[in-house]
């Protein structure tokens, strides 16, 4: 009799356990960001994308750089990249092992679109999941230069987060660009 009511109170105590770990799952998810910025393929000539744009910061002297693709994706191939060996990053962006990296990682990734003198773009940025998507938004300065003067975040279908910016991004000619194939975006 004994074993009986253990064994059933192991059930009982095993049923709550699944229960609460599936209502758990249902109750917390941990959803990224769905980008508020539609794919779209690029064919004007606003800006020049048969190579790479890059920010220079800090000091010393450090970049950030994107690629932009004509179907509409941009690669973020991360930050502090050295201004003066730019030679460094053009060997590393042609390695399969660092390319393949980088299409494991859902915050390199993001899209763009170019109307009239305006750019956006808007990428997962690295955080606690759920990843946050930011947009970047500013004035094409002319097909080798855009600046960059606002970043923000939509959320639920308005601007959050909203902060001024002064990014003067620069083009650098480059044709041996990874290809744009990704599993984030569509």
């Amino acid at each position: 009799m004994v074993i009986f009511k253990k064994s059933k109170t192991m059930i009982y105590l095993l049923l709550i356990i699944i229960s609460m770990v599936s209502n758990c799952k249902k109750d917390n998810p941990l959803k990224d960001d769905v980008l508020s910025i539609g794919k779209t393929n690029y064919t004007g000539n606003h800006v020049s994308i048969n190579g790479y744009y890059y920010k220079k910061y800090g000091t010393p002297e450090k970049l950030t750089i994107y690629l932009f693709y004509s179907n509409g994706v941009l690669l973020h191939t991360g930050d502090g990249w050295e201004h003066n060996n730019l030679n460094n990053f053009e060997q590393m962006i042609q390695s399969a092992d660092f390319v393949n990296k980088l299409k494991g990682i859902k915050y390199a990734w993001g899209v763009f679109n170019i109307e009239n003198n305006v750019i956006k773009f808007e990428r997962w940025y690295p955080s606690d999941p759920p990843l946050k998507a930011y947009v970047r938004a500013g004035e094409i300065l002319n097909d080798t230069t855009f600046m960059i003067t606002e970043s923000y975040r939509m959320y639920d279908g308005k601007k959050t987060e909203v902060h001024s910016k002064n990014e003067i991004y620069h083009f650098k000619q480059f044709s041996h660009k990874p290809d744009s194939t990704n599993n984030f975006v569509e």
